[in-house]
């Protein structure tokens, strides 16, 4: 219940509402909601009968970061991104089958993606291949094996180059589509990410050759921190951008991004694997 709160904290929901997204019994559903409004967890609006995230989280989230100090230490560079690029930055973690936006950085523009802290995204293709592209064999075989049934085998061979060009060069580029140009967003104001997401033609998302004259419509640029065990521990996406971008700029701005990552698996006494 919190997770779905949390995905979108714009919106109040009922119990009926909660009950229904969840699958939840009313009964059930009503004793939880009172016992964590009473401890402040929510907020109860009471004429229109419907919960939101209460006061209380804010302290359970900072105790939380203090625990995972990647996240505490990608927001100072986050937020040099954004001043030196001019460009959104988010930072996620994946946890289990999910990816889990923990912050961002920068202004929401008016016909962007509405991205915000909380969201959860399944960790699968076209999404995740920055955090699979160091792991073992056996993983992202799995993380392929998401793509459908039964996926393309050009389609699954796309993928499967794609997590090596991001293992060869240390970051991942999405792009939007060019089925899918970029002035069709402004047709809907903050459209949310999953409508972005089921938007995304899997053939065309992830970029594996760059080509510095080329023009690209770039969706994302990330690159992971490591922790101490060489895994990702963090992963940090510059957005937001407008317009076409040359393959020269993409490779400039990946740049500082590994840098500030690279400063964050520092800041964490990770490890880069094989290293």
């Amino acid at each position: 219940m919190l997770n779905l709160l949390a995905a979108h904290p714009q919106q109040r929901y009922t119990l009926s509402e909660i009950a229904r997204d969840l699958h939840l019994n009313k009964a059930t559903l009503h004793a939880i909601l009172g016992a964590l409004t009473d401890e402040g967890y929510l907020v109860r609006e009471p004429g229109a009968k419907s919960y939101a995230l209460g006061p209380a989280l804010v302290a359970l989230g900072n105790s939380a970061v203090s625990t995972f100090p990647a996240a505490e230490c990608a927001v100072p560079e986050m937020r040099s991104l954004t001043d030196d690029l001019g460009l959104d930055c988010v930072a996620s973690a994946a946890i289990s089958d999910e990816i889990v936006i923990l912050a961002r950085a920068g202004v929401p523009r008016p016909f962007g993606v509405y991205i915000q802290a909380g969201q959860r995204l399944p960790l699968a293709p076209p999404l995740g291949a920055v955090f699979v592209a160091w792991s073992d064999d056996a993983t992202i075989e799995r993380w392929l094996s998401k793509l459908g049934s039964p996926p393309k085998k050009a389609t699954t061979d796309h993928f499967r180059r794609a997590v090596g060009a991001v293992r060869t060069r240390g970051y991942s580029v999405g792009l939007e589509g060019s089925r899918r140009p970029r002035r069709a967003r402004t047709a809907t104001v903050g459209g949310s990410l999953e409508e972005e997401i089921r938007g995304v033609q899997l053939e065309e998302y992830a970029l594996i050759d760059i080509e510095p004259k080329e023009s690209y419509f770039v969706n994302h640029i990330g690159a992971p921190a490591f922790g101490p065990d060489g895994e990702v521990a963090i992963a940090l996406f510059l957005i937001g951008f407008t317009g076409t971008v040359s393959g020269a700029e993409v490779e400039r701005d990946a740049n500082r991004l590994l840098q500030a990552a690279g400063r964050v698996t520092k800041e964490i006494h990770g490890r880069a694997p094989g290293s």
